[in-house]
């Protein structure tokens, strides 16, 4: 009976001998980790024909899972040697015009080759973060796809991989590998495909308490694994433990099946590590700020929303995948198109887990909504770009953009796509009169036989045939009006089918718990959102702000005749339905222009309203499934 590699304490794993049948070893040495240094060695057996032409060519994984993108961190390698069996260094260059593949010259006997690598931890790419290691004094994360390569012959599904990590002393370890060995505290795991290899991150450090959050009758056993590097942190509140139980028990409700074996979800509540997170088949990688597991008013937003998110893409995104992205390897480069299904259906799905579980309640799963159908409503950027583009120009956009990014947009499939999957279930629950949901589509679309390391590949095609199972209607129509065309406002018409309209206000709407609309976001009045000191954020083209000549960046530093403050922006807004104008100084590099901005509307604001002759849509979606 194999167990679980749960537990490493002050101790050194390395490999002890081979397992019959790898392709290769790999021995992890983290002890340097609290240094921001990772080291490691490989052994690769070559076959006989690839070594005849006298060049292996191996390499760095770059299209990692996840991330969308060719962000493969290579730039983060501070070491890299190759050796023969005789311990004879080999020569080696890169390929022309490929940072990420290596070619080592050997002699044409070789049939193992020996790799030693060494990896600079904590310092990702704009494309790296949920897929780098990091390090400090008390907990780190390894990600084995950067200290490792693999041979241009190898297939991901089938080349084999026999890992080992050794820990600093007093450290704990916690994966979703079994453990096959362990002898006098060295530990070896399980072999395993290089692709399920890549896609386990292991999460360590000198605190961690593991707590079953479902006990796997009839579903899949699921633990979450609590770290960080203050010992008290690692309790959590027992009314957001009680929320994560409910959120597995919503998830089995919402899916059925689970393509996993079992669930490790991986959580550092931590100072030291910044916010991070990336989905895996049969785990997650979760870094929050610390003390957030204190109460449940503590976890909120993007905290909060973090694990029920990645734990989704299990289903939709690791286990159904678009086959643009199910690649074999990790260097081909994948095609993006679909990440309104892989990100925007999963954003709404891990939605729904948050205000089913009692994570978030109904009034703010409403305000949320409505606060994405404004930022959708003030979406410049749609009238060049589709959604489709955002997906297909997915990697070059995640950085975003430090001025005018409504104009260049962002990675939106997440938000807008979710807004999408909101409208389609109300389109069933409408059409079928409440006889069926969106709910049955997951079910189908996303269920599992059983539990796979494989990926089931998906087209266009078969998101809309899945769809017209549940509910017959134009869905071709429907997408290509939402996803594939520019110049609209996005999918705004889901407020009528969910039971709403859209309405403007003078007064700032309260969101939850009672909470006034950020005053200071006045894109609905003069068309500018200003932080709190003066500096203007956000312009929108065509509105009094753009034509008075404000600009992002730009500072206000006076109002009327006195200087910058909060509420005399708020109070000049108020004043211009009788003024019919504000007058500002604002600061433009290193000159003071007077500013005039020509607006006599007074204080507006969008606000989602309920229709009472309509069903409300929401309140039938956020209602709890489990039994």
């Amino acid at each position: 009976m194999q167990i679980r590699a749960m537990c490493v304490t002050g101790c050194a794993l390395m490999l002890s001998g081979t397992c019959f049948g790898q392709d290769a070893t790999l021995s992890i040495d983290a002890t340097d980790l609290p240094r921001l240094l990772l080291r490691s060695e490989m052994t690769i057996e070559v076959p006989a024909f690839e070594a005849a032409d006298g060049t292996v060519s191996l390499w760095y994984p770059k299209w990692v899972p996840g991330s969308h993108a060719p962000g493969g961190p290579i730039e983060n390698l501070a070491g890299l040697w190759f050796e023969d069996d005789n311990g004879n260094t080999l020569d080696w260059k890169r390929a022309p015009g490929e940072v990420c593949l290596f070619m080592v010259s050997v002699p044409e006997s070789l049939r193992t080759l020996h790799v030693r690598m060494r990896y600079i931890t904590n310092q990702p790419n704009t494309n790296s973060r949920g897929l780098d290691s990091w390090g400090s004094e008390s907990i780190g994360m390894i990600s084995p796809n950067t200290v490792l390569l693999y041979p241009e012959w190898a297939s991901g599904l089938d080349w084999t991989v026999e890992s080992s990590v050794r820990l600093p002393d007093d450290w704990v370890l916690s994966s979703a590998l079994e453990v096959e060995s362990e002898d006098a505290g060295q530990m070896k795991f399980e072999t395993v495909s290089v692709m399920r290899l890549v896609d386990t991150p292991m999460m360590a450090g000198r605190h961690r308490k593991i707590y079953d959050i479902h006990d796997g009758d009839g579903f899949a056993p699921h633990r979450l694994h609590v770290f960080s590097e203050v010992e008290s942190a690692v309790e959590i509140n027992e009314d957001v433990l009680k929320n994560f139980e409910n959120m597995a028990a919503e998830s089995e409700a919402l899916f059925g099946t689970a393509p996993f074996p079992s669930m490790d979800i991986l959580l550092a509540t931590s100072d030291v590590l910044p916010r991070n997170g990336l989905e895996h088949l049969r785990t997650t990688f979760n870094i929050i700020p610390l003390n957030r597991l204190d109460d449940p008013d503590d976890l909120t937003g993007w905290d909060r929303m973090l694990v029920p998110h990645e734990y989704c893409h299990a289903w939709c995104g690791k286990y159904r995948r678009p086959a643009g992205m199910a690649t074999n390897d990790f260097h081909t480069p994948k095609d993006t198109d679909l990440l309104w299904v892989y990100e925007g259906l999963t954003q709404y799905l891990g939605e729904l887990l948050e205000v089913r579980s009692g994570m978030m309640d109904e009034d703010e799963f409403r305000w949320m909504i409505s606060q994405r159908l404004r930022s959708e409503k003030l979406q410049q950027g749609r009238d060049w770009r589709s959604l489709y583009d955002t997906c297909a120009a997915s990697h070059i956009l995640r950085g975003g953009s430090a001025s005018w990014s409504d104009l260049r947009r962002s990675q939106d499939y997440y938000a807008e796509g979710a807004l999408i999957w909101l409208e389609a279930d109300a389109i069933i629950r409408k059409g079928t009169k409440n006889e069926k949901t969106l709910d049955d589509f997951i079910k189908d679309f996303l269920g599992s036989d059983a539990p796979t390391d494989n990926p089931n590949p998906y087209l266009r095609g078969d998101v809309v045939t899945a769809l017209n199972k549940v509910y017959k209607h134009d869905w071709d129509a429907f997408i290509a009006e939402r996803v594939d065309r520019s110049g609209t406002r996005g999918p705004l018409s889901v407020a009528k089918e969910i039971g709403y309209t859209i309405e403007y206000t003078n007064e700032p709407p309260r969101g939850p718990n009672n909470a006034r609309t950020d005053s200071l976001d006045a894109r609905d009045a003069i068309g500018a959102r200003i932080s709190s000191d003066g500096t203007v954020r956000t312009v929108l083209l065509g509105t009094p702000a753009d034509e008075a000549g404000l600009a992002p960046g730009m500072k206000i530093i006076g109002i009327d005749g006195f200087t910058w403050s909060r509420q005399r922006f708020v109070d000049a807004i108020e004043a211009s339905a009788v003024d019919g104008e504000i007058n500002l100084l604002t600061v433009s590099g290193d000159r003071l222009v007077d500013t005039t901005i020509a607006y006599d509307g007074g204080p507006r604001y969008m606000t989602l309203v309920r229709d009472n002759a309509a069903t409300d849509v929401l309140a039938d979606i956020a209602k709890s499934q489990a039994k």
